[in-house]
């Protein structure tokens, strides 16, 4: 399980950008829920799968992203190692920053 944007926590606050990114990533909630809705599945059908949270929780019937917002007036930042071309949840994608580039 992986998050699409950075998370709010203590550590993206003081060593990942402090305010500015804080209000541009998702509450904590949304990677709980996530993990919440896999490990309800069962292991036989759903087992070694990568996840993205919002992926997951819109394959679990949510679509209301907003909820996990911190703050909604400020896109999203996308978390650096999700994959450019991973395919977001309808809805998600106008809430986001662009995808930033990873230097090789």
């Amino acid at each position: 399980l992986w998050p699409r944007t950075t998370i709010a926590t203590a550590a993206i606050e003081f060593a990942g950008g402090g305010r500015d990114v804080m209000r541009a990533s998702r509450k904590s909630e949304i990677m709980a829920d996530a993990a919440h809705a896999i490990l309800t599945r069962s292991a036989g059908t759903f087992s070694g799968n990568f996840c993205i949270d919002d992926s997951i929780l819109f394959e679990s019937g949510v679509r209301d992203f907003d909820v996990y917002r911190n703050d909604p007036a400020v896109p999203l930042q996308p978390d650096i190692f999700v994959p450019a071309d991973s395919v977001l949840p309808p809805g998600v994608a106008a809430t986001m920053t662009a995808m930033p580039r990873i230097l090789t």
